[in-house]
Formats: C-alpha cells, sequence, structure tokens
C-alpha cells in the first residue's frame, strides 16, 4: 500500500511537471499569437497614416544628431514622451536639415504606442480629397476622416501648388484641429511671413493657429542629402 502510494507520488509530480510544460507552451505560443497579431495591427495603421515606404526607417535611432539638430532632436524625441493629443510641433528649416526625418520619427514612434496618425504634404491630402470628393463624399465628410486622428502631420507646408481651393482646404483642415483643439505637426521651409504670403487671403488666419497650436522648432546647418548624393554634379 505504502508502495503503491509512493508511486502515485511520483507520477503526481510528472504529471504537474508535464502540466506545467504544456501551460508554460501555450503561454510562449499565445504571446507569440498575441504580438504578431499587433505587430500586424500597428503595420496597418502605419499604411494607412500616409507615411510612405522611405520613411518607416526613420527612426530617432538612426537620426544623426549634430550641433545645428540637436535641439530640434532633443524637443522631438520629448514631445513623444509627452504626448497629450492636443499641442503641436512647427519644424522650420532649410531642404535637407532633417525635419521630415523627426516628424517621421514621431509617426513611427506613436504608431508603436498604439496612436491613430496621418502623414503627408498638402499635396497628399488634396489628392486624397479630390478623390474621395469624385466618389461621393463631401469635403466636409473628407475633413472629418482626415482630422480623425490623434496626430496630423502637414509635411513641406507651402510647397503646394498655389490655389484659392488649395488654401482654402489647408485653412479648414487646420481650423478643424484648431477647434477640437487636437495635434498638429508642420515642417515647412519658409519662414513665417513666407508661409504667410504663399496661403494667400487665408494666410494670416492660418499662421495665426498654427503659431498658436504648435511650438516652433528651428533647424539650421546644410543639406544633408546634397551632400551624401551619390551623384555629385559640378555647378
Amino acid at each position: 500500500m505504502n508502495e503503491k502510494k509512493r508511486d502515485w507520488w511520483v507520477d503526481e509530480e510528472e504529471l504537474q511537471k508535464f502540466i506545467s510544460e504544456s501551460i508554460k507552451k501555450n503561454e510562449e505560443e499565445a504571446n507569440r499569437q498575441l504580438a504578431k497579431e499587433r505587430q500586424e495591427k500597428l503595420q496597418k495603421i502605419l499604411t494607412e497614416s500616409g507615411l510612405g515606404k522611405r520613411f518607416f526607417k526613420r527612426k530617432f535611432d538612426n537620426f544623426l544628431v549634430n550641433n545645428n539638430n540637436k535641439e530640434a532632436f532633443e524637443q522631438a524625441k520629448r514631445y513623444v514622451e509627452e504626448f497629450d493629443g492636443s499641442t503641436g510641433l512647427m519644424f522650420v528649416g532649410g531642404a535637407g536639415t532633417g525635419k521630415t526625418h523627426l516628424a517621421a520619427a514621431i509617426v513611427n514612434e506613436l504608431v508603436e504606442r498604439g496612436y491613430k496618425v496621418m502623414f503627408g504634404n498638402s499635396t497628399d491630402i488634396i489628392a486624397r480629397m479630390r478623390k474621395s470628393f469624385k466618389e461621393g463624399e463631401s469635403d466636409i465628410d473628407i475633413i472629418s476622416k482626415i482630422t480623425d486622428v490623434d496626430l496630423l502631420v502637414i509635411d513641406d507646408l507651402g510647397k503646394e501648388k498655389e490655389s484659392e481651393y488649395t488654401n482654402m482646404i489647408i485653412y479648414q483642415i487646420i481650423n478643424r484641429l484648431y477647434e477640437d483643439e487636437k495635434a498638429l505637426i508642420i515642417t515647412t521651409n519658409y519662414t513665417s511671413f513666407a508661409v504667410k504670403e504663399r496661403l494667400g487671403d487665408y494666410g494670416d488666419a492660418i499662421l495665426s493657429r498654427l503659431l498658436e497650436m504648435c511650438k516652433v522648432v528651428k533647424l539650421t546647418g546644410e543639406d544633408w542629402r546634397r551632400k551624401n548624393a551619390k551623384y555629385k554634379f559640378k555647378d
């Protein structure tokens, strides 16, 4: 009887070990599946964000920090850590100084954290507007979709082809975000005065809202794209 009892307890220990290992394997498999589903979800959000493939890999850890952009880099990282969905940034500087890289790094980081973000230059946004308009949606409906995000990034503001319609749409989008106290990031090569001039009759109203919504972050230095170009052209 005692011998059988000892055998029984040995078997139970082995059984418990088997159960524990099975549970561990199941948990590991479940975690892998959750990680896969999360990654697929994040990839879907990233794809729908409008961030071009070139910018998927633009992260903080591969941004080349120097004396001309160090402060902007630190402000961009701090913006992510303190993100509240209502404040914004306006990156101002010449071509190739890192404005779009920092904006893309913010997008990538916030998407990783589960936020809904949309990225595009004003030309992209207008193109989306016209496409949706042809499909029967009104400007108001389309603007509602564009601004139904945690963060909107408008890259290269001021480079769009000037027209009354384009300026009006940009104003309506920015004004909707302004009224709803939503976050906005702008990148531009132009000074405040030049931005205002390029946006025509809506320039004053747009710039006024931007300066209230966004902290201006300046970047200086040379154009890194031209500096690192594979093919050099003589002047």
